[in-house]
Protein backbone atom coordinates (compact mmCIF):
# COMPACT_ATOMS: atom_id res chain seq x y z
CA UNK A 1 0.00 0.00 0.00
CA UNK A 2 2.71 2.42 1.06
CA UNK A 3 5.07 1.61 -2.49
CA UNK A 4 1.36 2.52 -4.16
CA UNK A 5 1.07 5.43 -2.76
CA UNK A 6 4.52 6.63 -3.52
CA UNK A 7 3.79 6.17 -7.29
CA UNK A 8 1.04 7.68 -7.02
CA UNK A 9 2.47 10.57 -5.68
CA UNK A 10 5.46 10.28 -8.25
CA UNK A 11 2.77 10.44 -10.90
CA UNK A 12 1.06 13.08 -9.36
CA UNK A 13 4.41 15.13 -9.54
CA UNK A 14 5.20 14.42 -13.29
CA UNK A 15 1.70 15.54 -14.19
CA UNK A 16 2.40 18.76 -12.29
CA UNK A 17 5.92 19.24 -13.93
CA UNK A 18 4.58 18.19 -17.68
CA UNK A 19 1.57 20.26 -17.13
CA UNK A 20 4.30 23.06 -16.52
CA UNK A 21 6.15 22.44 -19.37
CA UNK A 22 2.91 22.62 -21.52
CA UNK A 23 2.31 26.08 -19.90
CA UNK A 24 5.86 27.39 -21.00
CA UNK A 25 4.91 25.82 -24.62
CA UNK A 26 2.10 27.79 -25.16
CA UNK A 27 3.29 30.95 -23.26
CA UNK A 28 5.83 31.10 -25.90
CA UNK A 29 3.09 31.24 -28.77
CA UNK A 30 0.96 33.82 -27.30
CA UNK A 31 -0.31 34.15 -23.23
CA UNK A 32 1.52 36.72 -21.69
CA UNK A 33 1.82 36.88 -17.50
CA UNK A 34 -1.53 37.69 -16.72
CA UNK A 35 -3.31 37.42 -20.06
CA UNK A 36 -5.47 34.92 -20.66
CA UNK A 37 -4.86 32.35 -23.72
CA UNK A 38 -7.42 30.23 -24.51
CA UNK A 39 -6.19 27.22 -26.85
CA UNK A 40 -9.31 25.81 -28.95
CA UNK A 41 -9.79 22.11 -29.94
CA UNK A 42 -12.23 20.57 -31.53
CA UNK A 43 -12.95 16.64 -30.84
CA UNK A 44 -15.69 14.42 -33.20
CA UNK A 45 -16.06 10.98 -31.86
CA UNK A 46 -18.32 8.52 -32.71
CA UNK A 47 -20.04 5.70 -30.33
CA UNK A 48 -21.27 4.35 -32.64
CA UNK A 49 -24.88 4.01 -31.08
CA UNK A 50 -25.23 5.65 -27.70
CA UNK A 51 -23.23 3.11 -26.15
CA UNK A 52 -20.07 4.36 -26.83
CA UNK A 53 -20.87 8.34 -25.45
CA UNK A 54 -18.46 7.72 -22.79
CA UNK A 55 -15.28 7.68 -25.11
CA UNK A 56 -16.60 11.30 -26.13
CA UNK A 57 -17.70 12.24 -22.24
CA UNK A 58 -14.36 10.98 -20.77
CA UNK A 59 -12.60 13.72 -23.68
CA UNK A 60 -14.89 16.71 -21.68
CA UNK A 61 -13.82 15.43 -18.26
CA UNK A 62 -9.81 15.17 -19.87
CA UNK A 63 -10.44 19.12 -20.50
CA UNK A 64 -12.16 20.63 -17.31
CA UNK A 65 -9.31 18.16 -15.70
CA UNK A 66 -6.53 19.65 -17.65
CA UNK A 67 -8.09 23.52 -16.73
CA UNK A 68 -8.45 22.77 -13.42
CA UNK A 69 -4.88 22.23 -13.01
CA UNK A 70 -4.11 25.00 -14.88
CA UNK A 71 -6.10 27.54 -12.69
CA UNK A 72 -4.84 25.73 -9.68
CA UNK A 73 -1.28 26.45 -10.62
CA UNK A 74 -1.93 30.23 -11.94
CA UNK A 75 -1.66 29.76 -15.24
CA UNK A 76 -3.66 32.11 -17.87
CA UNK A 77 -3.96 29.11 -20.13
CA UNK A 78 -7.23 27.42 -21.17
CA UNK A 79 -8.24 24.71 -23.34
CA UNK A 80 -11.39 24.66 -24.76
CA UNK A 81 -12.75 21.81 -26.13
CA UNK A 82 -15.70 21.65 -29.04
CA UNK A 83 -16.69 17.96 -28.53
CA UNK A 84 -19.15 16.35 -31.18
CA UNK A 85 -20.67 12.89 -30.37
CA UNK A 86 -21.92 11.06 -33.67
CA UNK A 87 -23.96 7.75 -33.40
CA UNK A 88 -23.46 7.57 -37.04
CA UNK A 89 -22.54 4.06 -38.31
CA UNK A 90 -18.59 3.42 -39.26
CA UNK A 91 -18.91 4.43 -43.20
CA UNK A 92 -21.23 7.25 -43.10
CA UNK A 93 -18.89 8.44 -39.97
CA UNK A 94 -15.83 8.21 -42.39
CA UNK A 95 -16.78 9.73 -45.20
CA UNK A 96 -17.90 13.13 -43.08
CA UNK A 97 -14.25 12.78 -42.04
CA UNK A 98 -13.05 12.82 -44.83
CA UNK A 99 -15.31 15.44 -46.59
CA UNK A 100 -14.22 17.95 -43.17
CA UNK A 101 -10.59 17.32 -43.67
CA UNK A 102 -10.47 18.24 -47.74
CA UNK A 103 -12.20 21.16 -46.66
CA UNK A 104 -9.76 22.07 -43.98
CA UNK A 105 -12.37 21.45 -41.26
CA UNK A 106 -10.84 17.98 -39.78
CA UNK A 107 -11.01 18.12 -36.17
CA UNK A 108 -8.09 17.89 -34.02
CA UNK A 109 -8.79 14.69 -32.16
CA UNK A 110 -11.22 11.79 -33.66
CA UNK A 111 -11.46 8.05 -33.39
CA UNK A 112 -12.14 6.21 -36.91
CA UNK A 113 -11.78 2.87 -37.37
CA UNK A 114 -8.00 2.00 -37.56
CA UNK A 115 -7.05 2.15 -41.10
CA UNK A 116 -3.57 2.11 -42.69
CA UNK A 117 -4.87 4.98 -45.60
CA UNK A 118 -5.20 6.74 -42.50
CA UNK A 119 -1.70 7.31 -42.08
CA UNK A 120 -0.68 6.52 -45.87
CA UNK A 121 -2.63 9.92 -46.90
CA UNK A 122 -1.51 12.52 -44.27
CA UNK A 123 -4.48 12.51 -42.49
CA UNK A 124 -3.42 11.97 -38.71
CA UNK A 125 0.01 11.64 -37.40
CA UNK A 126 2.44 9.47 -35.09
CA UNK A 127 1.85 10.44 -31.31
CA UNK A 128 5.04 7.35 -30.52
CA UNK A 129 6.90 10.63 -28.22
CA UNK A 130 4.07 10.97 -26.27
CA UNK A 131 3.28 7.21 -25.35
CA UNK A 132 7.09 7.32 -24.88
CA UNK A 133 7.21 10.32 -22.88
CA UNK A 134 4.13 9.75 -20.39
CA UNK A 135 4.64 6.08 -20.43
CA UNK A 136 5.16 5.93 -16.95
CA UNK A 137 2.82 8.46 -16.19
CA UNK A 138 -0.32 6.75 -17.77
CA UNK A 139 0.27 4.09 -20.35
CA UNK A 140 2.20 1.75 -17.83
CA UNK A 141 -0.15 -0.45 -17.47
CA UNK A 142 -2.48 -0.99 -20.81
CA UNK A 143 -2.53 -4.37 -22.39
CA UNK A 144 0.58 -4.92 -24.40
CA UNK A 145 -1.08 -6.42 -27.07
CA UNK A 146 -3.58 -4.00 -27.71
CA UNK A 147 -0.85 -1.80 -29.11
CA UNK A 148 -0.50 -4.15 -31.83
CA UNK A 149 -3.89 -2.88 -32.96
CA UNK A 150 -2.80 1.03 -33.60
CA UNK A 151 0.61 -0.03 -34.77
CA UNK A 152 1.79 0.81 -38.15
CA UNK A 153 5.16 0.61 -40.26
CA UNK A 154 6.65 0.70 -36.47
CA UNK A 155 4.54 3.39 -35.31
CA UNK A 156 2.28 4.06 -33.15
CA UNK A 157 -0.98 6.04 -34.81
CA UNK A 158 -3.50 6.22 -31.69
CA UNK A 159 -4.69 5.29 -28.52
CA UNK A 160 -7.12 2.29 -27.51
CA UNK A 161 -10.11 3.63 -25.54
CA UNK A 162 -12.43 0.40 -25.95
CA UNK A 163 -12.22 -2.63 -26.51
CA UNK A 164 -14.72 -5.44 -27.12
CA UNK A 165 -13.16 -8.96 -27.54
CA UNK A 166 -15.52 -11.36 -29.05
CA UNK A 167 -15.76 -15.07 -27.99
CA UNK A 168 -17.54 -18.01 -26.96
CA UNK A 169 -21.24 -17.87 -25.29
CA UNK A 170 -22.56 -20.68 -24.11
CA UNK A 171 -24.94 -22.45 -21.30
CA UNK A 172 -23.56 -23.52 -18.09
CA UNK A 173 -27.52 -24.33 -16.75
CA UNK A 174 -27.12 -26.73 -19.26
CA UNK A 175 -24.53 -28.21 -18.71
CA UNK A 176 -25.69 -28.51 -14.76
CA UNK A 177 -28.64 -30.32 -16.71
CA UNK A 178 -26.12 -33.05 -17.91
CA UNK A 179 -24.74 -33.22 -14.53
CA UNK A 180 -21.30 -31.16 -14.47
CA UNK A 181 -20.77 -29.31 -11.25
CA UNK A 182 -20.06 -25.45 -11.37
CA UNK A 183 -16.33 -26.72 -10.77
CA UNK A 184 -16.42 -29.23 -13.32
CA UNK A 185 -17.74 -26.55 -15.60
CA UNK A 186 -14.96 -24.06 -15.10
CA UNK A 187 -12.35 -26.34 -15.11
CA UNK A 188 -13.97 -27.49 -18.37
CA UNK A 189 -14.64 -24.50 -20.12
CA UNK A 190 -12.42 -21.86 -18.22
CA UNK A 191 -12.91 -18.35 -18.37
CA UNK A 192 -8.97 -17.60 -20.24
CA UNK A 193 -10.17 -19.59 -22.91
CA UNK A 194 -7.10 -22.17 -22.36
CA UNK A 195 -9.29 -25.87 -23.32
CA UNK A 196 -10.01 -26.61 -27.08
CA UNK A 197 -12.49 -26.60 -29.25
CA UNK A 198 -13.43 -29.77 -29.67
CA UNK A 199 -13.60 -30.15 -25.76
CA UNK A 200 -16.47 -27.42 -26.32
CA UNK A 201 -18.33 -29.26 -29.41
CA UNK A 202 -17.83 -32.47 -27.22
CA UNK A 203 -20.23 -30.62 -24.35
CA UNK A 204 -22.22 -29.53 -27.17
CA UNK A 205 -22.90 -32.70 -29.04
CA UNK A 206 -23.96 -33.90 -25.27
CA UNK A 207 -26.79 -31.42 -24.95
CA UNK A 208 -28.10 -32.47 -28.55
CA UNK A 209 -28.20 -36.24 -27.80
CA UNK A 210 -29.65 -35.78 -24.71
CA UNK A 211 -32.35 -33.38 -26.34
CA UNK A 212 -31.34 -30.38 -24.19
CA UNK A 213 -30.69 -28.17 -27.25
CA UNK A 214 -31.93 -27.84 -30.90
CA UNK A 215 -28.95 -26.50 -32.00
CA UNK A 216 -25.00 -27.34 -30.62
CA UNK A 217 -23.40 -24.53 -31.87
CA UNK A 218 -24.04 -21.82 -34.14
CA UNK A 219 -21.65 -19.91 -35.83
CA UNK A 220 -22.36 -15.77 -37.50
CA UNK A 221 -24.45 -16.18 -40.88
CA UNK A 222 -22.35 -13.48 -42.30
CA UNK A 223 -18.86 -11.98 -42.58
CA UNK A 224 -17.35 -10.00 -39.71
CA UNK A 225 -14.25 -9.34 -37.30
CA UNK A 226 -15.76 -13.10 -35.30
CA UNK A 227 -15.21 -14.85 -38.26
CA UNK A 228 -11.79 -13.92 -38.72
CA UNK A 229 -11.37 -15.20 -34.86
CA UNK A 230 -12.67 -18.95 -35.73
CA UNK A 231 -9.76 -18.67 -38.49
CA UNK A 232 -7.14 -18.16 -35.96
CA UNK A 233 -8.52 -21.05 -34.04
CA UNK A 234 -6.84 -22.99 -36.56
CA UNK A 235 -3.55 -21.12 -36.47
CA UNK A 236 -4.78 -19.59 -40.40
CA UNK A 237 -2.42 -17.25 -41.60
CA UNK A 238 -4.90 -14.68 -43.09
CA UNK A 239 -2.03 -12.05 -43.60
CA UNK A 240 1.07 -11.03 -43.78
CA UNK A 241 1.68 -7.53 -41.90
CA UNK A 242 5.27 -7.14 -43.90
CA UNK A 243 3.76 -6.87 -46.97
CA UNK A 244 0.29 -5.65 -46.55
CA UNK A 245 -1.11 -8.71 -48.66
CA UNK A 246 -3.81 -10.83 -47.84
CA UNK A 247 -2.60 -14.91 -47.61
CA UNK A 248 -4.06 -17.94 -48.66
CA UNK A 249 -3.40 -20.69 -46.19
CA UNK A 250 -4.69 -23.71 -47.88
CA UNK A 251 -3.69 -26.22 -45.42
CA UNK A 252 -5.12 -24.32 -41.93
CA UNK A 253 -8.34 -23.74 -44.62
CA UNK A 254 -8.85 -27.16 -44.97
CA UNK A 255 -8.50 -28.41 -41.51
CA UNK A 256 -10.84 -25.49 -40.71
CA UNK A 257 -13.80 -26.42 -43.46
CA UNK A 258 -13.22 -30.44 -41.96
CA UNK A 259 -13.64 -29.53 -38.47
CA UNK A 260 -17.05 -27.83 -39.89
CA UNK A 261 -18.39 -30.28 -41.77
CA UNK A 262 -17.38 -32.94 -39.13
CA UNK A 263 -19.54 -30.86 -37.14
CA UNK A 264 -22.52 -30.58 -39.34
CA UNK A 265 -22.41 -34.50 -39.55
CA UNK A 266 -22.49 -35.02 -35.81
CA UNK A 267 -25.33 -32.89 -35.61
CA UNK A 268 -23.29 -30.38 -33.33
CA UNK A 269 -23.54 -27.46 -36.28
CA UNK A 270 -26.86 -27.02 -38.38
CA UNK A 271 -26.13 -27.05 -42.61
CA UNK A 272 -26.78 -23.78 -42.79
CA UNK A 273 -26.54 -20.99 -40.26
CA UNK A 274 -30.05 -19.12 -39.09
CA UNK A 275 -30.51 -15.70 -39.09
CA UNK A 276 -29.29 -13.71 -36.99
CA UNK A 277 -32.57 -13.15 -34.87
CA UNK A 278 -32.68 -16.76 -34.44
CA UNK A 279 -29.02 -16.89 -33.54
CA UNK A 280 -29.42 -14.46 -30.66
CA UNK A 281 -32.95 -15.49 -29.69
CA UNK A 282 -32.17 -19.36 -29.95
CA UNK A 283 -29.32 -19.02 -27.43
CA UNK A 284 -31.28 -16.33 -24.88
CA UNK A 285 -33.91 -19.25 -24.66
CA UNK A 286 -32.04 -21.96 -23.98
CA UNK A 287 -32.22 -23.72 -27.23
CA UNK A 288 -28.94 -23.11 -28.31
CA UNK A 289 -26.11 -24.54 -26.11
CA UNK A 290 -22.76 -22.38 -27.51
CA UNK A 291 -22.73 -19.40 -29.84
CA UNK A 292 -19.71 -18.37 -31.68
CA UNK A 293 -21.55 -15.31 -33.26
CA UNK A 294 -21.10 -12.53 -30.32
CA UNK A 295 -18.83 -10.87 -28.03
CA UNK A 296 -18.47 -9.41 -25.02
CA UNK A 297 -21.15 -6.50 -25.45
CA UNK A 298 -23.69 -8.83 -26.74
CA UNK A 299 -25.87 -9.29 -23.55
CA UNK A 300 -26.91 -5.88 -23.72
CA UNK A 301 -28.33 -6.63 -26.75
CA UNK A 302 -29.77 -9.99 -25.55
CA UNK A 303 -31.78 -7.79 -22.27
CA UNK A 304 -32.87 -4.71 -24.64
CA UNK A 305 -34.20 -7.23 -27.49
CA UNK A 306 -34.24 -10.98 -26.48
CA UNK A 307 -35.19 -10.96 -22.46
CA UNK A 308 -32.43 -11.44 -21.16
CA UNK A 309 -32.56 -11.43 -17.44
CA UNK A 310 -29.64 -10.30 -15.14
CA UNK A 311 -30.45 -13.17 -13.01
CA UNK A 312 -29.74 -15.36 -16.19
CA UNK A 313 -26.72 -13.68 -17.60
CA UNK A 314 -24.81 -13.76 -13.83
CA UNK A 315 -25.84 -17.47 -13.24
CA UNK A 316 -27.02 -19.33 -16.40
CA UNK A 317 -23.93 -17.71 -19.03
CA UNK A 318 -20.39 -18.40 -19.25
CA UNK A 319 -18.12 -16.75 -21.54
CA UNK A 320 -14.83 -17.40 -22.75
CA UNK A 321 -12.24 -16.23 -26.08
CA UNK A 322 -12.42 -18.72 -28.86
CA UNK A 323 -10.20 -21.94 -27.61
CA UNK A 324 -7.64 -22.95 -30.07
CA UNK A 325 -8.30 -26.60 -32.16
CA UNK A 326 -5.68 -28.15 -30.84
CA UNK A 327 -4.23 -28.54 -27.51
CA UNK A 328 -1.09 -26.84 -26.92
CA UNK A 329 -2.87 -23.23 -29.02
CA UNK A 330 -3.59 -20.15 -27.83
CA UNK A 331 -6.99 -18.96 -26.95
CA UNK A 332 -7.85 -16.38 -29.64
CA UNK A 333 -10.23 -12.90 -29.49
CA UNK A 334 -10.59 -10.29 -31.61
CA UNK A 335 -11.33 -6.94 -31.95
CA UNK A 336 -11.71 -3.68 -34.78
CA UNK A 337 -9.77 -1.06 -33.36
CA UNK A 338 -11.01 2.40 -32.95
CA UNK A 339 -8.82 4.34 -31.10
CA UNK A 340 -8.26 8.32 -29.83
CA UNK A 341 -6.12 9.92 -33.19
CA UNK A 342 -4.76 13.35 -33.75
CA UNK A 343 -5.25 14.49 -37.15
CA UNK A 344 -2.82 16.31 -39.05
CA UNK A 345 -4.70 19.61 -38.93
CA UNK A 346 -4.51 20.15 -35.27
CA UNK A 347 -2.56 22.83 -34.65
CA UNK A 348 -1.57 22.08 -30.89
CA UNK A 349 -0.70 18.75 -31.18
CA UNK A 350 0.90 18.89 -27.70
CA UNK A 351 -2.67 19.42 -25.46
CA UNK A 352 -3.92 17.22 -27.76
CA UNK A 353 -1.84 14.45 -26.54
CA UNK A 354 -2.54 15.56 -22.73
CA UNK A 355 -5.96 15.51 -22.97
CA UNK A 356 -6.45 11.49 -24.80
CA UNK A 357 -3.55 10.92 -21.49
CA UNK A 358 -6.38 12.12 -19.20
CA UNK A 359 -9.29 11.13 -21.39
CA UNK A 360 -7.95 7.27 -20.84
CA UNK A 361 -6.76 7.34 -17.42
CA UNK A 362 -7.34 4.82 -14.58
CA UNK A 363 -10.56 6.37 -13.72
CA UNK A 364 -11.66 7.04 -17.65
CA UNK A 365 -11.00 3.70 -18.40
CA UNK A 366 -13.17 2.48 -15.18
CA UNK A 367 -16.01 4.96 -16.62
CA UNK A 368 -16.27 3.64 -20.04
CA UNK A 369 -16.02 0.00 -18.72
CA UNK A 370 -19.03 0.07 -16.25
CA UNK A 371 -21.01 2.05 -18.81
CA UNK A 372 -20.32 -0.47 -21.35
CA UNK A 373 -19.70 -3.41 -19.42
CA UNK A 374 -16.96 -3.98 -22.02
CA UNK A 375 -13.80 -5.22 -20.30
CA UNK A 376 -10.97 -2.26 -19.23
CA UNK A 377 -7.87 -1.71 -21.89
CA UNK A 378 -5.30 -1.40 -18.72
CA UNK A 379 -5.10 -3.24 -15.80
CA UNK A 380 -5.20 -1.03 -13.16
CA UNK A 381 -8.95 -0.20 -13.78
CA UNK A 382 -9.77 -3.42 -12.53
CA UNK A 383 -9.29 -1.96 -9.44
CA UNK A 384 -11.12 1.17 -9.11
CA UNK A 385 -14.41 1.43 -7.47
CA UNK A 386 -16.81 1.40 -10.32
CA UNK A 387 -16.30 -1.90 -11.53
CA UNK A 388 -14.33 -3.39 -8.96
CA UNK A 389 -17.26 -5.45 -7.81
CA UNK A 390 -18.79 -6.00 -11.02
CA UNK A 391 -19.02 -9.75 -11.84
CA UNK A 392 -19.74 -9.82 -15.12
CA UNK A 393 -16.75 -6.91 -16.03
CA UNK A 394 -14.09 -8.72 -13.56
CA UNK A 395 -15.41 -12.34 -15.22
CA UNK A 396 -14.53 -11.01 -18.77
CA UNK A 397 -11.60 -9.32 -18.26
CA UNK A 398 -8.92 -12.22 -19.06
CA UNK A 399 -10.31 -11.66 -22.65
CA UNK A 400 -8.65 -8.91 -23.15
CA UNK A 401 -5.62 -10.55 -23.18
CA UNK A 402 -6.24 -12.22 -26.17
CA UNK A 403 -7.25 -9.93 -28.31
CA UNK A 404 -5.57 -9.69 -31.79
CA UNK A 405 -6.44 -6.79 -34.21
CA UNK A 406 -8.35 -7.28 -37.70
CA UNK A 407 -6.41 -7.20 -40.67
CA UNK A 408 -8.00 -3.99 -42.38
Amino acid sequence: MHKRCLIKLMRIGITVIMVSLLISIVSIIGATAGEEKVYELKANIIGPGPIGVKKAENLELAANQLNQMLESMGSPVRVKLSLAFSQLKWGPFADKFYIDFKAGNAPDITNLRWDPKLEDGGFIIPIDKYISMWWDLNYYDFYSNLWEGVTWKDKIWGVPNDICPAGAWYRKDVLRKLGYTDDEILKMLPLDGKTTLDKLADVAKEAVDAGLVEYGILHRPSKGAGFYATLLEFDTKCYNPETGNLVLDEPALFKYYQWHADMVKKGVIPPEPPSWGTVHATFVEGKTFCTLASHVGTPGEWIEKYGLTDEALENDLGFLPFPPSVKDGQPISVHEFAPYMITSQCKYPDIAALLIMYATSPQACAIHSAHTLRPPYRGSALENPLIKDNEYIQRTATSALTIQPVPV
